[in-house]
């Protein structure tokens, strides 16, 4: 409650809303679990939702374009452009089942429209990329980019992708297009909260809830299209799209505070840190769900585990010497401050020492004050040699 007040108006409305979307979601997953409005009523409901939402997303991410700059302002539309084509595409899948009534060929135009999604949405995500802070600085960023990508392949392989590569089916690449498509924006996504500024961390945080919403939808769909068992009726996991571009919806419309003008920059928050690395608790998860479900770690699961574990040796490796290097840099400067007061100290000491013991150059106010000067220079002394 003590939070609630010290929020302003523009902050409560905007978590008002977050809850009636975590309370839409789980009406719609309901509905559509159950059957609550019949087939054709849970259809309609699946399909022109999804494309609502979506569309709801583009319009926010629109709105945000217009109230940012620079390449934030880019981002934004990108983002826009990207969800806009989603909901275009679910307008044309909508058409088919609820106008229509008949099944979505596929492909189709529809998958036209979400597939155009993946480069709008990587693009917009790279645009929110700010200067590099902390450990997130230069190659690093890259290298954690790779251990992040091959941390997400595993997990997607173990969790489904295995049996859309395995699949005879005649649109395989097509259904391997989805899941391959959000690992690459999950991974662009994941280096760019690394980099994000304290202000932007806000929205990052809500736009990967949503692109990991979406993203386990589009790998379920892959998934059951690949064994024929994506049915016309709407299926629970179809949520994911539904909560996934509302989520972005509010990422964009998220109250963040008005930037601050700092003197230094700011460092890392711990969760900014950990994320990439709570990916391998992923990959690790996969490797548990196949040997629990009786499925074999194939030797693509092998490698990518010993892929990750050479890279993080590596970057323990270099972690350990940027460490041994920042201590190094440490020492040089304690000798170096050192040095430079102790020679500044002896000087004023000297000089407060010549003008106290002076015999007629300076009246006896002045040789009090030197004699002060002398005695403060000593404690000053004792404790740069404390500090230092």
């Amino acid at each position: 409650m003590s939070a609630w007040k010290n929020w302003d108006n523009r902050q409560r409305t905007f978590w008002i809303v977050v809850a009636t979307v975590a309370v839409a979601s789980i009406v719609y997953a309901i509905d559509i679990r159950l059957l609550l409005l019949g087939q054709r009523g849970v259809t309609a409901v699946d399909d022109i939702g999804e494309a609502v939402a979506a569309a709801i997303a583009a319009g926010a991410c629109g709105w945000a374009a217009t109230r940012a700059s620079g390449r934030d302002r880019l981002g934004w539309a990108l983002m826009g452009i990207s969800a806009g084509l989603w909901s275009a595409g679910e307008v044309v899948w909508s058409v088919y089942e609820v106008g229509m009534r008949v099944a979505v060929p596929y492909p189709s135009f529809a998958d036209a429209g979400f597939l155009a999604a993946v480069p709008f949405a990587v693009a917009g995500i790279r645009a929110f990329w700010s200067a590099p802070r902390g450990t997130s600085s230069r190659w690093r960023v890259w290298f954690d980019g790779v251990i992040v990508a091959i941390a997400l392949t595993s997990t997607a392989w173990a969790f489904g992708l295995k049996s859309v590569w395995l699949s005879n089916s005649s649109t395989k690449l097509l259904d391997l297009a989805y899941p391959v498509g959000d690992i690459l924006v999950g991974t662009i996504l994941i280096l760019a909260i690394r980099r994000a500024s304290q202000q932007q961390a806000g929205r990052m945080a809500f736009l990967l809830a949503g692109v990991a919403a979406y993203s386990i939808s589009d790998s379920a769909f892959a998934y059951l299209n690949a064994q024929g068992a994506f049915g016309s009726v709407g299926n629970v996991v179809d949520t994911g799209w539904f909560a996934g571009f509302l989520l972005i919806a509010l990422a964009a419309t998220y109250p963040s505070a008005a930037p601050k003008v700092a003197t230094q920059q700011a460092p890392l928050d711990l969760w900014q840190l950990a994320l990439p690395w709570m990916t391998l608790l992923l990959a690790s998860a996969g490797d548990v769900y196949s040997s629990v479900t009786g499925h074999d770690i194939d030797l693509f699961m092998s490698s990518c585990t010993a892929a990750l574990a050479v890279l993080l040796t590596v970057n323990m490796i270099l972690e350990r010497k940027e460490f041994l290097e920042m201590l190094t840099d440490i020492e040089k400067t304690h000798s170096v401050l050192n040095r430079e007061f102790k020679t500044a100290l002896v000087g004023i000491q000297q000089l407060s020492e010549q003008v106290k013991d002076a015999d007629r150059a300076y009246d006896e106010g002045v040789r009090v004050l030197a004699a002060d000067i002398h005695h403060q220079a000593e404690r000053l002394d004792q404790l740069v040699e404390g500090m230092l």
